[in-house]
């Protein structure tokens, strides 16, 4: 089975699209999905996992570029949560322009069968700041099944002077033993004064488990566009339980051939709490 996932992931990178813009979302969202954050990395990619289970959790994560040979830092964020509220603080540093900074609160709220969430952020890059809030659902009808639901970019602020989006996401995952599989889709409202509707994405992952004494997951992920090609690969693997240490690189094509630009290294450190969150 492991041999079958990597085979399957290394052609599905032949087909990388090409990818030229700098992106400011969250490092998480390129190989976490709506559906399998339950830390306090949720106040990112869904905010409803903050109080999926109760736990205490941090986090310390950089990204790093590679821009004409050399790496630099992109991106790091910092970030706490305990039993559903959390607080965090992520920095972009963007070629050519001012670093953009988004600070974030979060707070997750467990029901009977999953939990909701949202998340307020300030968005402030020089002297211009705006605000936004995202929503999330998790719902888990069974122990294989997760649904989730989140909207984004409520408000819209505006970053790198363009206002983001309001987009709502779908997703769901199914475990089978060893593996977990996710699919999710997002529709992000055209904003242009001569379009309407929506632009539609896709996302695919997988994550496999390798070994129960120490353990060690393989993590991929892939960023589709509306017409179902790829548009970027993320690869990786975590390692520890309650002490986790996560890498990724994620590749883009250039003349041809996938070539990994951002790498991330991300640790977060978990805490379990008896009873219910919040």
């Amino acid at each position: 089975m492991f041999r079958v996932v990597l085979l399957l992931l290394w052609l599905l990178s032949l087909s990388i699209d090409l990818v030229t813009a700098q992106s400011v979302s969250a490092r998480s969202q390129d190989y976490l999905f709506i559906t399998n954050v339950a830390d306090v990395r949720a106040l990112w990619v869904n905010p409803a996992g903050l109080a999926l289970v109760p736990e205490a959790s941090i986090i310390g994560e950089l990204t790093f570029e590679r821009l004409d040979g050399d790496l630099r830092v992109e991106q790091y964020a910092i970030g706490l949560n305990s039993r559903g509220v959390s607080l965090g603080y992520q920095r972009s540093r963007l070629v050519g322009e001012k670093p953009l900074g988004i600070l974030s609160s979060g707070f997750g709220f467990p029901f009977r069968g999953g939990s909701i969430g949202v998340a307020l952020s300030r968005y402030r890059q020089d002297s211009t700041q705006s605000y936004g809030a995202d929503f999330g659902l998790i719902y888990v009808p069974s122990v294989a099944v997760q649904l989730g639901l989140a909207v984004r970019h409520l408000g819209r602020p505006t970053v790198r002077g363009a206002d983001l989006p309001v987009t709502t996401i779908g997703a769901a995952q199914m475990t089978l033993s060893v593996m977990q599989l996710t699919w999710e889709t997002a529709a992000a409202e055209r904003l242009e004064p001569d379009s309407s509707g929506f632009d539609f994405t896709h996302r695919a992952g997988v994550r496999l488990a390798l070994l129960k004494q120490l353990p060690v997951v393989l993590i991929g992920a892939v960023d589709l566009g509306s017409n179902v090609r790829i548009d970027r690969l993320n690869l990786g693997f975590s390692i520890g339980g309650t002490r986790q240490l996560t890498s990724i690189g994620s590749a883009v094509q250039r003349n041809n051939a996938p070539v990994f630009e951002h790498f991330s290294a991300t640790f977060v450190a978990v805490q379990p709490l008896s009873g219910r969150s919040f």
